[in-house]
């Protein structure tokens, strides 16, 4: 069985597809068939005119059929197409995602940034000991979404207007920081252990390499203070060809970093892990519950 997650976002567009490593298992871990990511970043438009221009509107187009053409390829048996806060934010998003309908068959699902929170958690909290307190921290492109997570129960969860792309263009309104600045405060964080926190995104992957952390293992908050303020001394040149980082991601890192900083400061946060996982991950989960909630008894 092959299940697909396509993930537009609003720094990049995404095709996950996965084949549970056991298939008689409810809870499963899952193996990678194909990966394709490609830099269109919608965000760009959206958060400057609230609109997806004609020509990204046609690139998203030949993107999802490209990816048609690629779930039928492999074989996708289940999948199920999401889009964030671009698309969430753009006048024009529903009338697309109609379109495109049209056009490629696939039909596009605009999720609100709860829906997208839960969809992240339900791929990180296999991951997370059942015991214990974290805070997960999920930058996107658009908005970001933070939970708190104890004893492998969610207590708290919202979403905010605040990501790299939105930072790049100077659009995130000093109300929605404030709003997530006092969220963050009115957390009731346990006294009796101490928090730490899990950090999801392309970004917070990519400076927990750059630091030198191990996969599995947490990045301190110094060493990735450090790793942010070395970023951020170089020019786009160097985070390119030095760090091999992709030109979309050089561009809006430190952004992603300073989001990551902020949150961690706030609530006293000392360690962050940095799972390779996202909403795609989610989905694909998501895609695996229904296969066994469908089957008959």
């Amino acid at each position: 069985m092959k299940l697909a997650a396509i993930d537009i976002g609003s720094n990049a567009v995404r095709l996950y597809i996965a084949r549970p490593l056991h298939e008689d298992m409810e809870k499963t871990d899952f193996k990678s068939v194909e990966f394709t990511r490609l830099p269109l970043r919608l965000g760009d438009d959206v958060f400057k005119s609230k609109e997806i221009s004609k020509k990204k509107m046609d690139l998203l187009t030949k993107a999802m059929q490209a990816f048609a053409l690629l779930m039928e390829i492999y074989n996708v048996d289940a999948y199920r197409a999401c889009a964030t806060s671009a698309m969430r934010d753009a006048d024009n998003g529903k009338k697309l995602a109609a379109e495109i309908k049209k056009i490629t068959g696939l039909k596009i699902d605009i999720i609100s940034g709860k829906e997208e929170s839960k969809l992240i958690q339900t791929a990180i909290m296999d991951w997370l000991p059942a015991k214990h307190s974290f805070l997960h921290i999920d930058v996107g492109g658009g908005s970001t979404e933070i939970a708190m997570i104890r004893n492998g129960h969610i207590k708290q969860f919202e979403s905010f207007n605040i990501g790299t792309v939105r930072m790049k263009e100077g659009k995130v309104k000093e109300s929605e920081m404030q709003r997530m600045m006092e969220w963050l405060n009115a957390l009731p964080l346990p006294i009796d252990e101490p928090v730490k926190a899990v950090g999801t995104g392309g970004n917070i992957v990519k400076l927990h390499q750059l630091a030198g952390t191990a996969a599995g293992e947490a990045t301190n908050l110094h060493l990735l203070q450090r790793t942010h303020s070395y970023i951020e001394s170089l020019s786009m040149h160097d985070r390119i060809y030095d760090l091999k980082l992709n030109p979309d991601r050089a561009e809006v890192i430190c952004h992603a970093g300073n989001i990551f900083l902020e949150i961690m400061k706030k609530c006293n946060i000392h360690e962050i892990f940095a799972p390779d996982m996202g909403l795609k991950d989610g989905i694909v989960r998501q895609l695996w519950k229904r296969r066994f909630e469908q089957q008959p008894v």
